[in-house]
């Protein structure tokens, strides 16, 4: 386990202390593309096994990832949540989710615990290799009729270092959706529109794999979420605030509805202004 550990991105899992606290969605903003990643999980059969999740940056791609983690239902999850300034070594995102499922899962243990034994240096092999040891081999051959659905999260893939990495990542999974339809295991792949992620998933060989799941900001929930957010987080500063307490409407409709309508549906842009404020 410590040697498995030390092969692992530090900090990567959903549940880190390096990303305590995590980015959250405010209460009661985007529960429908939360409820559609968790309705997705759980009814999934044998095609389209990867859910990938794309929006710019700012959009909440980061929080909506978080909650479908830590409220997926009767699922084992394994998460990676890449970040450009710390957790960008793509080499390591196999180890990272086999080191997750050893705790979570027995016989997933037992099966890499004896593929180490036998080949100490499979950390150090290509993403091809570690790919099939860690994720086609115990899931194909060992795993197929496990009680429970195994849930693979992988968030910000355009943070991680290398596009050429990004892109081999994306082609061992979704080639093991399309070969193994029947597997226990689904992904959440979550991104910005990169250019040279956006053209492997335009791919029609790609298509069979996977859904989308596009989170815009100019879309409607998304205006009426950023609107719902800029409307508590003021009225919590009113309270906290004995000047502002006396005042009978802070902050005015209208200068509410101006910043509602600058932030449209980026919630980085409507976070900024309620720190300032």
């Amino acid at each position: 386990m410590k040697e498995l550990l030390q092969e692992t991105i530090p900090g990567a899992e959903f549940d880190s202390s390096d990303r305590y606290p995590p980015p959250r969605c405010h209460p009661g903003t985007r529960l429908a593309i939360i409820q559609r990643c968790l309705d997705f999980i759980a009814q999934c059969s044998d095609k389209e096994k990867m859910r990938w999740i794309v929006g710019h940056a700012g959009v909440g791609k980061s929080a909506i990832m978080q909650i479908v983690a830590e409220n997926a239902p009767g699922v084992i999850v394994a998460s990676v949540f890449f970040c450009a300034d710390e957790r960008k070594d793509g080499s390591k995102t196999f180890t990272t989710i086999a080191y997750q499922l050893v705790v979570k899962c027995e016989p997933y243990r037992e099966f890499i615990r004896n593929e180490i034994t036998r080949d100490p240096a499979l950390f150090r092999r290509a993403l091809p290799t570690q790919f099939n040891k860690f994720i086609v081999e115990p899931f194909i051959r060992h795993l197929v009729n496990y009680p429970h659905r195994f849930v693979i999260l992988i968030d910000g893939l355009d943070e991680c270092s290398n596009p050429l990495t990004q892109r081999e990542l994306l082609e061992l999974i979704s080639g093991f959706c399309i070969q193994y339809p029947t597997s226990p295991v689904v992904w959440i792949v979550a991104s910005r529109p990169e250019p040279i992620i956006t053209l492997f998933f335009d791919k029609p060989e790609v298509a069979p794999a996977y859904t989308k799941e596009d989170v815009a900001v100019d879309s409607e929930e998304g205006r009426q979420d950023v609107e719902l957010y800029l409307s508590d987080e003021l009225a919590k500063i009113k309270r906290n605030n004995t000047t502002l307490q006396h005042e009978a409407e802070w902050p005015s409709k209208h200068g509410l509805l101006k910043i509602t309508a600058a932030s449209g549906g980026l919630f980085a842009y409507a976070s900024i202004v309620v720190t300032y404020i």
